[in-house]
């Protein structure tokens, strides 16, 4: 069975402030974010700004889900490039790394 991306960004976006579940099921989301972001051209309107919400409780929960993370990810063993930034949230969460969320206004054709 072949997840829709909405169904794909609605079970990221339950994991990013789940603090009761496995720290590999926690990896697990991150795993989901990348796919997310290969196929970000592909989402409607309403599923990117379901993801940015999602990413923004993620950035909001950035300490907490690091430490959480840190039991079963070594942050410092990442080789994800930085527009990843979720493999680097033990960064995000000291103010290392910033960035800029936005949204887009594409008119249709």
């Amino acid at each position: 069975m072949v997840l829709k991306n909405s169904e794909i960004i609605e079970m990221y976006g339950s994991y990013v402030d789940d603090f009761e579940i496995s720290p590999f099921e926690s990896v697990y989301m991150l795993h989901i974010r990348s796919g997310l972001e290969k196929v970000i051209d592909e989402l409607t309107n309403d599923e990117r700004i379901q993801l940015i919400c999602s990413d923004l409780k993620l950035v909001e929960n950035a300490k907490r889900m690091s430490k959480h993370l840190e039991e079963a990810y070594d942050f410092s063993l990442s080789n994800e490039p930085l527009t990843e930034w979720w493999w680097h949230l033990d960064q995000v969460s000291k103010g290392k790394i910033t960035f800029e969320m936005a949204a887009m206004v594409k008119g249709q054709e």
